[in-house]
């Protein structure tokens, strides 16, 4: 039964109203797979968690990788960062500057949680995204 509720656990975010531009929210008991909202960016995004824990407090780690978004096609990976510093009270930051000229959709998702692909189900206080530093 807690692995019925793990799957079908409710993921809160606060979406920004715009697919463009700098954007914060939060996620609430996510599991392995989980994807964020898009947004469309050009050469560079930067994503920072702050404030992770697990629901069985012990993981300490957390895999992110982001993908570009492609309609009917299988979506291209870019690299994987695991973030650590926010279970650890500071913020976890991941920059990804290889996503290439030209607008296109993009969004991130959680690959392991404490090196993991199943189990834990993550909350992380404040996600925020950066897509301005190294565009323009």
């Amino acid at each position: 039964m807690a692995t019925t509720a793990g799957t079908a656990a409710v993921i809160a975010l606060v979406l920004a109203p715009t697919a463009e531009a700098n954007w914060t929210s939060s996620i609430t008991a996510a599991s392995v797979s989980f994807e964020s909202r898009r947004w469309s960016d050009e050469l560079y995004s930067q994503v920072q968690f702050s404030g992770c824990h697990t629901d069985s407090g012990v993981t300490k780690s957390t895999d992110v990788q982001m993908w570009r978004d492609i309609s009917l096609q299988p979506d291209d990976s870019y690299d994987n960062k695991t973030f650590t510093a926010c279970f650890n009270g500071s913020t976890s930051n991941g920059e990804w500057t290889d996503l290439g000229s030209g607008k296109k959709d993009v969004y991130f998702q959680i690959m392991k949680i404490g090196g993991s692909t199943f189990g834990p189900q993550l909350t992380v206080n404040s996600v925020s995204v950066d897509t301005t530093k190294a565009d323009g």
